[in-house]
């Protein structure tokens, strides 16, 4: 089976042990090797480690630093599409590519991630890549497995076997539809450090600021907070239905912010993990940046308007 040029085959494998694991991934890794493919893998440390113990040809694997690429899903996107490009660029004509988040849905919140599996049917429709993404079914969540069959179109065998999923939802209908666990990132109950009606773009700014000093995190880090509060305040004044508040939560090496505004959000269910020229019309440059250099962020709409929730922690980019 081959992806074809340009055209992304977008596929997900469910294992329930180690040998579960390398049945499939090796059979995989192997058909890129043989065909003269750049052969890609992002996995957990422990899970590099058992390939590269079980496979004779982990050698001619690239490894990717999980923690780089998989720092928030548009990051991941941006990366791939860089990977990609330059194995393309160089004359290859097909990437495989094996993924696996680390725990999703316990030490990676899941309610971001099914919504970048779900939207990669569409971000990389562009490319030559056959892209399979691993969950083992011991330590993930039932309704994150729920989410991972109705993302993914194909379902990788052991034994280099493959088929289609009955459960495939079309990506549009699942990134409208699809709402993240409320309590992925409880937002806390006490009052905000910081609660500010409408304000404008540079008092959003000051108090990201202040309030990010207030939490600890170092300077980087309190920059890209500024930037992703100042764009989304501007987005919600600009692009919303008045009133917006700004409420920001100072907590030990963390700031949680939340705009609220009065309308119905963006148009565009890629909007943030869109390569920005997609989607300038309704504000999608700005939080296609929000989706960069946060670590979590969440759109819903309810009944009083539409809500952004970011997370910024100490981690530096």
């Amino acid at each position: 089976m081959t992806s074809g040029q340009g055209v992304h085959f977008h596929e997900a494998a469910v294992y329930g042990s180690d040998e579960e694991f390398l049945s499939v991934l090796i059979p995989f890794l192997r058909r890129g090797i043989d065909a003269g493919e750049p052969t890609i893998a992002c996995l957990p440390p422990a899970k590099a480690r058992l390939l590269r113990r079980a496979f004779v040809d982990a050698g001619s694997v690239t490894f990717l630093d999980t923690a780089t690429v998989y720092a928030n899903p548009a990051t991941a996107v941006k990366h791939y599409r860089d990977v990609v490009s330059h194995h393309t660029q160089r004359g290859a004509r097909q990437v495989h590519l094996v993924g696996e988040l680390d725990n999703p849905g316990h030490v990676t919140p899941w309610g971001p991630w099914a919504r970048y599996e779900a939207a990669v049917n569409h971000l990389f429709d562009d490319l030559p890549l056959w892209s399979l993404c691993t969950y083992d079914a011991r330590t993930t969540p039932r309704p994150v497995l729920d989410d991972v069959l109705r993302t993914h179109p194909w379902l990788a065998l052991p034994g280099g076997n493959h088929t289609s999923s009955t459960a495939f939802t079309d990506p549009l209908v699942f990134l409208e539809t699809h709402v993240p666990d409320p309590t992925e990132v409880a937002l806390p109950h006490c009052a905000p450090t910081v609660e500010l009606r409408t304000p404008h773009p540079e008092q959003a700014r000051d108090a990201a600021h202040r309030v990010g000093e207030q939490a600890g995190l170092g300077e980087a880090r309190i920059g890209e907070l500024v930037l992703a509060v100042s764009e989304s305040v501007t987005n919600a004044v600009h692009h919303g239905q008045p009133p917006v508040w700004l409420r920001l939560w100072a907590e030990p090496h963390r700031v949680v912010t939340t705009v609220t505004d009065a309308g119905d959000g963006p148009d565009d269910p890629l909007a943030g993990l869109a390569p920005a020229q997609r989607s300038r019309a309704d504000g999608g440059l700005g939080l296609w940046i929000v989706h960069q250099v946060c670590d979590y962020v969440t759109m819903h709409r309810h009944e009083d308007g539409h809500t952004v929730v970011l997370v910024v922690g100490a981690r530096s980019k």
